[in-house]
């Protein structure tokens, strides 16, 4: 049922994407003519010319691609993961030539090198050349082709950040081979890398799993921080083909997470026991490491700032109020919780005039149809009410102390 539920949502998706889809022709001076590529172009990609988008190759442009597409748009769509280009390769005559290997020490072939060139040194050109890429890209290939990728890991300066290997048919010298590649190394460059990879043991030989495993814990064994990686093993997945569905949107879940907004995880493990200031350089510093990966320059949710609105307002008598007021208010001027975070910077501080002022500019940027204006209006009510309050102690004190100084005058008399 699973597979068959698999192959109506390819054609579903086949049809929905087709008007994202470009077809183009490489040609390649490594493979000595031109190949085609597929290549789908993330919604807003025409209307927004400054953004760049991370770029994603997968080996084959048919179901895989597809399968990739489907959920670069859903991740997006729900703010888990940035918009994505994503390329196809066409592979359908070729793959077995493209992706082949030497057995005995797991080398590319000559016509494996070739192709090998052909993604490293024309492909990815030509599309950092004609279309805006950033500088986060990720390679995608299944069983063997899975393990072509793993030689990417092997340059000096890999070019690629994330592998997300499916299924991969590791050769009998794959362990070794990738040992040599002294992955340690990526601890030193600054970049960050993640290597997913997927497989189930009820779906291959024992000496494909063996292997698996070995190269499983040898690249866990690895100290980089920047170096991420997960082995999935899909225990409970009905068949081959579901475990390569499911693969891709664990994967997604891994090389986004920072991307995504704080999550309830993320606060109990790094926010909730911070100073109100380290509290706002954190989601500061989240956001220009966003940037920094995924070349997303994407603004600072409001989410995250009411995230940590409770730390900065209970904790230090609100005295931070202030710089989560101004900083607000940088990246959404026409916002009114910039406004409304001095106001209580203020309130606090018991300046109840400018804390009136702020309440007011607040509340005057707020549409009248918000089902919040109502209950907002009360801030300034409130503020006003103490001022009132804070008037009237003054005349009684004023009052106190014209007649102690009349008493004095009549005792003097």
């Amino acid at each position: 049922m699973k597979q068959v539920y698999l192959l109506f949502t390819l054609l579903i998706s086949t049809s929905l994407f087709s008007q994202s889809i470009v077809n183009q022709t490489v040609n390649s001076k490594e493979l000595e003519k031109d190949r085609n590529i597929k290549i789908y172009l993330p919604k807003g990609y025409d209307v927004d010319e400054t953004t760049n988008y991370p770029l994603a190759i997968v080996l084959g442009d048919e179901y895989l691609f597809d399968l990739y597409v489907g959920n670069a748009k859903l991740y997006a769509n729900v703010d888990k993961a940035p918009r994505q280009i994503v390329v196809g390769i066409d592979m359908k005559n070729t793959y077995g030539k493209d992706i082949s290997i030497i057995p005995s020490n797991n080398a590319l072939t000559s016509s494996g090198v070739h192709f090998f060139n052909f993604i490293k040194h024309e492909l990815i050109p030509f599309m950092e050349g004609n279309y805006r890429t950033s500088a986060f890209m990720t390679v995608v290939g299944e069983g063997k082709g899975a393990n072509f990728i793993t030689h990417y890991l092997k340059d000096e300066k890999p070019v690629f950040n994330s592998y997300i290997c499916i299924t991969p048919d590791f050769p009998q010298f794959a362990p070794a081979i990738m040992e040599s590649y002294s992955l340690n190394r990526l601890g030193s460059i600054d970049n960050t890398f993640f290597v997913y990879t997927s497989n189930n043991k009820k779906y291959i030989d024992p000496k494909q799993y063996n292997r698996f495993s070995e190269i499983k814990t040898l690249l866990s064994s690895y100290e980089a921080k920047n170096f991420n990686v997960v082995f999935d093993e899909f225990g409970s997945s009905p068949s081959y083909l579901a475990m390569i569905g499911e693969t891709i949107p664990r994967a997604f879940t891994q090389m986004f997470s920072l991307y995504s907004k704080i999550t309830k995880e993320e606060f109990e493990a790094n926010v909730k026991d911070l100073a109100p200031l380290d509290a706002i350089k954190y989601v500061e510093k989240k956001y220009l490491d966003i940037q920094y990966l995924y070349g997303s320059n994407l603004n600072v949710r409001l989410d995250d700032i009411f995230v940590i609105e409770d730390i900065v307002i209970d904790r230090q008598d609100g005295d931070y109020l202030r710089v989560l007021g101004d900083f607000v208010m940088i990246k959404y001027p026409d916002s009114h919780m910039g406004d409304f975070y001095i106001g209580k910077y203020h309130e606090l501080g018991k300046d109840y005039e400018k804390a009136d002022f702020y309440y007011k500019a607040a509340y005057g940027k707020m549409d009248p149809s918000n089902p919040n204006a109502d209950a907002f209006y009360e801030n300034i009510k409130r503020v006003n009410d103490l001022m009132g309050s804070e008037k009237k102690e003054e005349i009684n004190n004023n009052k106190e102390e014209i007649i102690e100084e009349q008493e004095e005058e009549e005792e003097q008399e």
